[in-house]
């Protein structure tokens, strides 16, 4: 039984290599129409000194990414509490979440960052270049970096999806299957529904844990746009301005995210060396 279970996941996780392999294709192509835009014309064009527009895109890829850890909790719930193991739905869905969770998050912040910056930079797009415009009042106003070019935002998108919801899916199922099944049990002989279970026993044995797999996830995705803040300011810009402050405020919101969730782990672990939550 053990050796078929490992046959199964060797294989639908080279499934899983495949498609990723085949999805990567028009992608690819798609960058490299990019990359073969009119790179002259983008070169004559001067640095820009204004944040704003990279800024509100940043801000968008932060909220997307809270939503899809939300996301991911949801659905680590369904995967753990209502689809059985032996399920094909849920072992497929398991090993492309082992596939890229087994991703150090620092690849996914290069990968966004190269697509951010050498196909959809702050100056050209897949059919020509940015044109700064003038506003009434004599200051220069650059168009957002992904308003012209569709493609490359959702590819990006994607990107830092795939870097938080897959760590928070796998967090939250293995909390949820720490759970001592005696516990569940008990509640079940007492007459609770799965739904009590689950909001009387289950998540509060295990909310520590969920919120410290969130917390590592947001981390993630706060330091890549940390990243690509730095970059923006090292290459694109002759005024940084207030840019090292952004800088630092998300890197220090990364920084103190990452410690939170190790000190969450550790009171989870804590916790559940000394049980003292009385089972009703």
């Amino acid at each position: 039984m053990i050796c078929a279970e490992r046959i199964q996941t060797f294989v639908l996780q080279r499934i899983t290599f495949i498609l990723l392999g085949i999805a990567g294709i028009p992608v690819w192509n798609v960058l490299q129409k990019a990359d073969a835009a009119d790179t002259e014309a983008a070169s004559a064009v001067t640095p820009l000194n204004t944040l704003s527009p990279l800024l509100d895109d940043l801000y968008i890829l932060l909220l997307i990414s809270l939503f899809a850890i939300l996301l991911g909790i949801v659905c680590a719930f369904y995967l753990q509490e209502w689809l059985p193991q032996t399920n094909w739905t849920r072992r497929f869905i398991e090993s492309v979440v082992a596939v890229f969770d087994g991703i150090p998050s620092i690849c996914y912040g290069i990968l966004a960052t190269g697509i951010f910056f050498s196909y959809a930079g702050t100056l050209k797009t897949l059919g020509g270049v940015h044109v700064p415009q003038r506003t009434e009042d004599g200051s220069t106003l650059v168009p957002s970096v992904f308003e012209h070019d569709t493609v490359v935002f959702y590819i990006v998108v994607l990107t830092f999806i795939l870097m938080v919801m897959p760590v928070t899916i796998k967090t939250t199922q293995t909390a949820l299957g720490s759970v001592a099944t005696p516990i569940r049990e008990a509640a079940y002989a007492l007459g609770a529904s799965h739904w009590q279970v689950l909001r009387r026993q289950v998540i509060p044995l295990v909310f520590t844990r969920i919120l410290a797999g969130g917390c590592r996830a947001m981390s993630g995705a706060l330091a890549t746009v940390a990243l690509i803040i730095g970059i923006y300011t090292w290459q694109y810009t002759t005024d940084p301005g207030n840019m090292p402050n952004r800088f630092v405020l998300f890197f220090g919101s990364a920084l103190f995210l990452s410690i939170f969730s190790s000190i969450l782990i550790k009171l989870y672990a804590s916790a559940s060396a000394n049980p003292t939550h009385p089972t009703r």
